[in-house]
């Protein structure tokens, strides 16, 4: 008995799994598709329809906020909300915004209605939109920038106003007009041409009202630095002018610098004063603007080096002027191109000579004279004093000697003679030997300068130095040598020191 109802209860219990497994798993598919795909707002499945429906599912950036029971109800819930916006927004509509959008599917499920929830979710989390113009810069590589503007018309008027920092009004309305621009005649710069490198489109788009420049102000303040938001300003002292400033930051104009600052300066003639607070950061441009210029200018020209012409007459290290040199003049128009308001290329157009430049020809004396000290010595200095006397230490074979009024004083040829050395060692500094073509040699050291070269030919008391601190010496002095037949001598048996201090 117990073995036939245990079978009974194993034919019953799989009758019941044949008949009614099939519909709970269909049912848990649906539920676990359903599941699957979590929805932000709290939302059930009611029941299991016969047919299936189209709803309304709203995502934002791929999440799923909910499903839409009655999309035309939440239409007019948004379309009211719009009232709240349209005094700063008008003539326009609110809508779902960017990264949100619908997607319709069919289904047999019956959801829990949660229109209110999913529009109370799209306004709390800011998702619903303007209806607005979105502006997109690109390159050949894409879409590199987009912002979203309340009127086109302002962007256009805050693209004339920063091309203005670039170009004169009067030249862009010419240029766009396609005027006629003729090369400059007067010395000046004539623009030529603008240019924006990037690509401009715009668009119809819906976003968020926070993301909307409002304003020409706002566009303006994009079009100048882009989303860059550090700013330098600086606070003026007395006598700054507008022009001093704008080069210190940047070599902006005048003109640039009123435009950065339209609420503190009117024009870029006025006199600011002491204690204004104005905005010198440079421009950080989303867009490249390419103005091209040309230039006529007056440019010097110089003539070759000198033409010299040795002659024979004159004497070594003597020279006349026979013809003067002069320098010339031409007209040179250059093409120039600005980006961003900065010079980045030149290139010569024409030029045309106004005067030629003239070459100068000097004649140079080859003559040597040979001219014979007498042994009658004077002071190389005025002025002379005595620092140290010959030998007052080792090796100090001369005497040292300062101008007790002048410290760069004049050095002058002790004797007549031909000039027989001149140069620089590490001991001497700059120096000079003067051969007096008659055993006496005079040896002048530590020079800053000096002012003959080897066979020039002097008389004594010419001038032929200056006095220096050169090579290895303690201060401004002469160190004064005299040598006979290559032996060096006390110059004081030559000079009268004793009455010199």
């Amino acid at each position: 008995m117990k073995k036939i109802i245990a079978v009974i209860f194993c034919l019953l219990l799989a009758l019941g799994i044949v008949l009614g497994l099939p519909e709970l798993f269909d049912n848990k598919t649906i539920e676990a598709d359903f599941i699957n795909e979590v929805s932000l707002v709290d939302q059930k499945v009611i029941e299991y329809l016969d047919d299936e429906v189209t709803y309304s599912k709203i995502y934002n950036k791929g999440r799923l906020i909910g499903v839409v029971s009655d999309y035309d109800y939440l239409l007019s819930l948004i379309k009211d909300k719009y009232n709240d916006y349209k005094d700063d927004f008008p003539d326009t509509e609110l809508g779902l915004g960017e990264d949100t959008y619908v997607v319709n599917e069919k289904s047999n499920i019956c959801f829990e209605n949660v229109d209110d929830k999913i529009f109370a979710y799209l306004v709390d989390n800011s998702l619903l939109g303007i209806k607005t113009t979105a502006v997109e810069f690109s390159t050949d590589n894409g879409v590199y920038e987009i912002i979203y503007v309340k009127s086109s018309d302002d962007f256009y008027a805050a693209i004339d106003d920063f091309l203005l920092n670039f170009i004169s009004e009067e030249s862009l309305t010419k240029i766009r007009n396609n005027e006629t621009i003729s090369n400059p005649e007067d010395y000046g710069v004539v623009e030529t041409g603008i240019s924006i490198l990037e690509s401009i489109t715009t668009k119809e788009a819906i976003v968020s009202p926070d993301n909307i420049l409002v304003d020409k102000k706002e566009i303006y303040e994009f079009l100048c630095y882009g989303r860059n938001s550090d700013r330098q300003y600086y606070t003026t002292v007395e006598g700054d002018t507008l022009q001093g400033v704008g080069y210190y930051f940047g070599d902006m104009s005048p003109k640039q610098i009123v435009m950065l600052n339209p609420d503190v300066l009117a024009s870029p003639d006025q006199v600011i004063t002491p204690g204004m607070t104005l905005n010198v950061t440079y421009y950080t441009s989303p867009i490249t603007v390419v103005v091209t210029k040309e230039n006529l200018s007056q440019e010097t020209t110089y003539p070759e080096a000198p033409l010299y012409i040795q002659d024979e007459e004159l004497d070594a290290g003597i020279s006349e002027t026979l013809v003067e040199e002069e320098t010339g003049l031409k007209n040179t128009l250059y093409e120039e191109t600005w980006v961003n308001g900065v010079l980045e290329q030149g290139k010569l157009k024409s030029e045309t000579v106004v005067k030629e430049p003239v070459q100068g020809v000097i004649s140079i004396g080859t003559h040597y004279v040979n001219l014979i000290g007498t042994g009658n010595f004077q002071w190389p200095v005025d002025n002379p004093g005595i620092t140290c006397l010959y030998m007052c230490r080792a090796n100090h074979t001369g005497i040292d000697i300062v101008n007790e009024y002048e410290t760069y004083c004049n050095i002058y040829a002790a004797d007549s003679g031909v000039v027989s050395e001149v140069g620089y060692l590490s001991d001497m500094g700059y120096y000079i030997y003067v051969d007096h073509q008659n055993g006496f040699t005079t040896i002048y050291m530590h020079l800053n300068e000096q002012y003959v070269e080897v066979g020039q030919s002097v008389v004594r008391g010419q001038l032929i130095a200056q006095m220096g601190n050169t090579g290895r010496s303690y201060g401004v002095h002469l160190h004064f040598t005299i040598e006979y037949e290559g032996e060096r001598m006390d110059p004081c048996e030559f000079l009268p020191c004793s009455i010199v201090s």
